[in-house]
C-alpha cells in the first residue's frame, strides 16, 4: 500500500480553530494537560480494589458462588484500573514525568497484557490510521467477526451478530492468552515494519508466566479447594473484564454510522487528519459523569483522537469545544447512549453478516 497522506489542514479550518480554542482554554484555566489529583486517586482506588479482591480470595473462606463472584469483581476492577492509567500512560500524558508513564504502562504486564505492545500498536497503527482497513490493527481483532465492509465475508459471519454476544465477554481472556503473541509475530503494524528487541520478547513471556503464577499457582497452593474452582474463578475474572470491555471499547469506531475510509491509488485521503478523526470516531454518553469516571474518558473518544496528548480527565471540557466547533463548520459530531451504542454495534454486525 502506498504511504498514506491526508489533505492539508486549512489554517482557518475546523482542526486549527479547535486546537487554538483548546489551548486558550487550558491557558485561561491555568491547568496542565496531565492527570489531576482526582485522576491519580481514582487509578490508585481501582488498582487497590483489584489487589484487595485478590487478597480476599486468598484469605477468606466463602461458598463457591461468592468465590466466583469475587473473581468476577476482581476482573471488573482489573480493567477499570487498566483504563484509568495504562491508556494515558501509553500516550505519555498521565504524568509530566516520563518514568512515571513508563512504570504505569507496565501495569498492563502485571494484569496479563503487554504494555510495550499495547503502546506500539495503539499509537503506530490505530491512532495514525483510524478506521483505515488494512492499516488500523483494531479492525482486525479476529477472523470470527467482520466489522468493516472491506473485510472478506465468510459463511460463519452470517450469525456473527448472535455468537459474538457470547464470545465478546471472553475478549480479555483471548487477549491475555493469544492476542499479544499474535501481534509480536506480525511482519507489519500499520505501515511500519515490525521488529521487536529480545528484551521485549523476554518481558512478554516472563510477565505472562508471572500472571499465571500468582492467579493460578498461588491460589492452588494456598486454598483448600479443588483446582477446578480456581480455574473457573480465573475464567470468571476475565468475564468480568470482558463485560466491561464490551461496553467500553466496542462502540467508538464500529457502529452503524461508522466511516471506514480508504485512500485513493496514490495514498491520498479525501480530507484532513483532524476531520478524519471526527468522521471515524463516535462518543457514547458524553454527558454522563459516571460513565466518564468509570471508563476513564473512553466515552469521549472524539476528543481523545483529536487530542491524544491530553489526559482523559480533561476530555469532558474538550468535548464541549469539539461539539461547538464541529457545528460551526457544518461537521457532524456523532454520539449515542451507552446501551444505544452497544446495540448499534450489533446492528452493524448484522448488516455485515449478509453482504
Amino acid at each position: 500500500m502506498a504511504s498514506i497522506r491526508f489533505q492539508p489542514e486549512p489554517s482557518d479550518g475546523f482542526y486549527h480553530t479547535l486546537k487554538s480554542r483548546v489551548q486558550a482554554y487550558f491557558a485561561q484555566e491555568g491547568i496542565p494537560r496531565y492527570a489531576t489529583p482526582e485522576a491519580r486517586w481514582k487509578a490508585a482506588f481501582f488498582a487497590g480494589s483489584f489487589g484487595l479482591s485478590y487478597g480476599i480470595i486468598l484469605l477468606v473462606t466463602m461458598p463457591l458462588f461468592l468465590f466466583l463472584a469475587m473473581w468476577f469483581l476482581m476482573g471488573v476492577c482489573l480493567l477499570l484500573a487498566a483504563m484509568s492509567m495504562v491508556h494515558d500512560a501509553a500516550h505519555g500524558v498521565f504524568s509530566a514525568r516520563p518514568w512515571v508513564n513508563a512504570v504505569l504502562l507496565h501495569f498492563a504486564n502485571l494484569v496479563g497484557g503487554d504494555g510495550y505492545m499495547y503502546k506500539y500498536k495503539h499509537t503506530v497503527s490505530h491512532h495514525a490510521y483510524t478506521n483505515i482497513p488494512g492499516l488500523d490493527i483494531d479492525l482486525e481483532q479476529s477472523s470470527l467477526v467482520r466489522v468493516t465492509p472491506f473485510t472478506t465475508s465468510r459463511a460463519r459471519h452470517r450469525l456473527q451478530h448472535w455468537y459474538m454476544r457470547v464470545l465478546y465477554p471472553f475478549y480479555i481472556l483471548f487477549w491475555v492468552l493469544f492476542r499479544d503473541f499474535s501481534y509480536y509475530r506480525r511482519a507489519k503494524i500499520g505501515t511500519a515494519t515490525a521488529h521487536h528487541a529480545a528484551v521485549h520478547w523476554l518481558t512478554l513471556v516472563a510477565s505472562k508466566a508471572f500472571y499465571l503464577f500468582y492467579l493460578l499457582v498461588v491460589p492452588a497452593a494456598v486454598l483448600p479447594v479443588p483446582f477446578w474452582h480456581i480455574g473457573l474463578g480465573f475464567v470468571c475474572m476475565h468475564l468480568g473484564s470482558g463485560v466491561v470491555a464490551m461496553f467500553a471499547l466496542l462502540a467508538n469506531h464500529a457502529v452503524e454510522d461508522s466511516v471506514f475510509a480508504v485512500p485513493n491509488a496514490d495514498g491520498l485521503m479525501d480530507c484532513s487528519w483532524g476531520e478524519h478523526q471526527l468522521r471515524t470516531t463516535d462518543d457514547y454518553s458524553p454527558d454522563s459523569r459516571l460513565v466518564s469516571f468509570l471508563f476513564s474518558g473512553l466515552n469521549h473518544h472524539v476528543a481523545h483522537h483529536l487530542f491524544p496528548r491530553y489526559c482523559h480527565v480533561h476530555y469532558p471540557a474538550i468535548t464541549k469545544l469539539v461539539r461547538a466547533t464541529a457545528q460551526e463548520f457544518g461537521l457532524r459530531y456523532r454520539h449515542n447512549s451507552l446501551f444505544g451504542a452497544l446495540g448499534s454495534h450489533f446492528r452493524l454486525l448484522k448488516k455485515l453478516s449478509s453482504c
